[in-house]
C-alpha cells in the first residue's frame, strides 16, 4: 500500500505537492505533514532546488488559506460547531501575539484556526499575505529536506523529534525572540522618526 501511494506521487510530481499545500491552506482535515515528507523522499531536490519548490509550496498554501480567512471575514457566526474549540485556542495565541501570530503558528495546527481568527479580526489582506507566507515558507523548505533525510519515514521524524525535541524547540523560541526583537526594534525606530517629523512640522 505504501509501496502504491510512492508511485503514485511519483507520477504526479510537484502539481501533486502544490495541491497538497493548497488542501492544507484550506484548513481542510488532512494528513499533508506526512505526504510533504514522501515527496521530500521521492524528488530528493537538493538544497538550491528546495528553495525554489518551497516558494511554491508557500504560494500555493498562500492562496488556499485566503478560503478560512474570507469564511472568517463574512461567516463568523456560521462557522461549524467544530471549529469553535480550535478557534478559541487560535483566537487566544492572536490576541497575545498580535498580527505575527499569523506567522508564527504556520508550522503548528493552531494555524489553520488563526487564518479563520485573522478574517475575523479584519487583517489587511496584503499582510495577511506577507505573515503567512513568512511563517510557512521555512516549515516548507524544512518538510522537504528532512523527507529526503528520513526517506519520507514519519514515525522515525517523529522519534528523532521527541528526542531532540528540547533543543528543536529551544532554538525555534530562540529566533521567533530574535525576529519580533527585531522587528519592535524597527517599528519603535520608526515611530520614534515620525514623532520627530511631527514635531518639527509643528515648530516650523
Amino acid at each position: 500500500m505504501v509501496q502504491q501511494c510512492l508511485e503514485w506521487l511519483t507520477v504526479i510530481g510537484l502539481p501533486g505537492l502544490f495541491l497538497v499545500m493548497i488542501l492544507e491552506g484550506s484548513s481542510l482535515p488532512f494528513p499533508g505533514l506526512i505526504i510533504v515528507l514522501s515527496y521530500g523522499y521521492i524528488i530528493s531536490p537538493g538544497y538550491m532546488d528546495t528553495t525554489l519548490i518551497a516558494i511554491g509550496m508557500s504560494i500555493s498554501y498562500c492562496l488556499a488559506s485566503l478560503i478560512p480567512y474570507l469564511l472568517g471575514m463574512k461567516l463568523e457566526r456560521f462557522l461549524p460547531n467544530r471549529l469553535k474549540k480550535g478557534l478559541r485556542k487560535a483566537t487566544s495565541f492572536f490576541n497575545r501575539y498580535g498580527i505575527w501570530s499569523i506567522a508564527l503558528s504556520r508550522p503548528f495546527g493552531i494555524g489553520n484556526y488563526i487564518s479563520y481568527v485573522a478574517g475575523m479580526s479584519r487583517v489587511n489582506v496584503y499582510k495577511y499575505l506577507a505573515l503567512t507566507f513568512l511563517g510557512i515558507y521555512p516549515w516548507s523548505y524544512a518538510m522537504i529536506i528532512l523527507g529526503d533525510y528520513f526517506n519520507g519515514n514519519y514515525e522515525a521524524l517523529k522519534s528523532s523529534f521527541s528526542s531532540y525535541s528540547i533543543y528543536v524547540y529551544g532554538t525555534s523560541l530562540v529566533v521567533i525572540l530574535i525576529i519580533i526583537l527585531y522587528y519592535y526594534k524597527n517599528s519603535k525606530r520608526e515611530n520614534s522618526k515620525l514623532s520627530e517629523r511631527e514635531e518639527r512640522g509643528k515648530s516650523s
